[in-house]
């Protein structure tokens, strides 16, 4: 019972444990490793090119969230530049996400919005 005692006492705290994982940098190589199993990963599972459409306009979509969050955010702390910069990147990727679904990459390309 003692050395469990001892065992709890000297054990890392809750929070030092997620500040640890949360605090390793990937290196540009490891992110583009991480990515490319992605990639790879769901060609395996679903071949053709509708797959890697969907993934772009997922991603696409998370990052035109992401830009509006930090936009809006930037306009709650009172610094407009910044706010209109990232709202305007925001913008930029829902003309990106607008080109996608204008470009058929398949004859069963349930994304595309044209009917020809």
């Amino acid at each position: 019972m003692d050395e469990l005692s001892n065992m709890l006492e000297n054990a890392p705290q809750e929070e030092e444990l997620h500040t640890a994982n949360q605090s390793k940098e990937l290196s540009p190589e490891d992110i583009q490793r991480i990515a490319q199993e992605a990639i790879d990963y769901a060609s395996e599972r679903a071949p053709g090119p509708v797959v890697h459409k969907v993934m772009i306009m997922g991603l696409i979509a998370r990052m035109i969230e992401w830009h509006t969050h930090m936009g809006v955010d930037m306009f709650d702390n009172d610094n407009q530049m910044s706010g209109v910069c990232w709202l305007r990147d925001a913008g930029k990727f829902q003309s990106m996400m607008d080109s996608l679904v204008n470009i058929s990459v398949d004859d069963d390309d349930f994304t595309c919005a044209q009917d020809d």
